[in-house]
């Protein structure tokens, strides 16, 4: 099986959440006439670190998606069945139509980015815009990156990019199927 992925460039991301908002309006995740500050569903969300000493500091930005994991815990934590992984791409996918409701992948999510819609009863969460990547368009996100942070393909595809470019890959932080890189130097 192949592992479609995106690649997150902490060299590149500026924080802009750019992609953040256009991830909200491709999957109308937001109600802009009755949405209040604080209270808005996400399938990403963007975080930061500050490093050093005064007045030495640098701070990274990095996108958390979800991580489409080797072994999902909310596959296992469903028990109607309605999270699966994709065996074509590896994208770990949420059927509404089964989904009862239940909360359980919610809590297991290590990442914190299944979200839960109380109209429907049904938790939803990013799925690398599996509509658009069938037919081999980029997902929105990596798609409207100002920056040009991230990157989208096949995982050991962007391995070798990172590689050529000279970036090292944050082990920490890429321990599933997203992968953060850096420049050693910086």
């Amino acid at each position: 099986m192949r592992q479609l992925s995106i690649m997150v460039d902490l060299d590149r991301c500026i924080g802009c959440k750019t992609c953040v908002v256009a991830c909200r309006n491709h999957h109308n995740l937001v109600d802009h006439e009755n949405a209040m500050p604080g209270n808005l569903s996400y399938y990403l969300r963007v975080e930061s670190e500050l490093t050093g000493t005064y007045p030495n500091l640098a701070e990274d930005t990095w996108v958390v998606m979800c991580q489409h994991c080797k072994k999902p815990p909310c596959v296992k934590a469903c028990e109607s069945g309605a999270i699966s992984k994709d065996l074509q791409t590896g994208i770990v996918l949420i059927d509404q139509e089964k989904c009862v409701g239940a909360k359980k992948c919610i809590e297991k999510c290590p990442y914190k980015v299944i979200q839960f819609d109380i109209e429907k009863n049904c938790a939803h969460k990013c799925d690398l815009c599996y509509d658009r990547v069938v037919h081999g368009h980029d997902p929105v996100c990596v798609e409207v990156c100002m920056a040009d942070a991230l990157s989208f393909g096949e995982r050991e595809i962007l391995l070798m990019q990172a590689e050529a470019a000279g970036k090292k890959v944050i082990k920490k932080k890429s321990t599933q199927s997203v992968l953060y890189v850096k420049n050693p130097k910086s």
